[in-house]
């Protein structure tokens, strides 16, 4: 048997007695009903929360997915930058290893002796 204590905590509350006249039974009516339209009150309000978010959220949901579309387009400008600075480091590089002649790589290497 599990005797641990219940993580959620119930409040005891002392049952009221009976309402023994009309004026009490209206009294607890009219409390009754004041505490059901505030709860209905309250419940429309969380819905319209709800509801809000909910469209809040699809709204940055498509905002997203453009974004994500226009990143991986290919005419996209980071893409062309991109391919720019890919062809200044080829030309870059292809300066420093061919040199300015052209006779860079295309001499002979020395051989190491076996």
């Amino acid at each position: 048997m599990n005797n641990t204590p219940s993580p959620r905590r119930h409040s005891r509350t002392t049952p009221l007695p009976r309402p023994q006249s009309r004026i009490e039974a209206t009294e607890l009516r009219d409390l009754l009903e004041a505490n059901l339209s505030a709860l209905d009150a309250l419940f429309a309000e969380h819905q319209r929360t709800i509801e809000e978010s909910l469209r809040a959220v699809e709204g940055l949901r498509a905002e997203l997915r453009a974004e994500l579309r226009a990143f991986g387009d290919a005419r996209a400008p980071w893409v062309r930058a991109l391919a720019e600075t890919r062809a200044l480091l080829y030309v870059a590089l292809q300066e420093l290893i061919v040199g300015d002649n052209g006779a860079g790589l295309s001499l002979a290497l020395p051989r190491h002796a076996q």
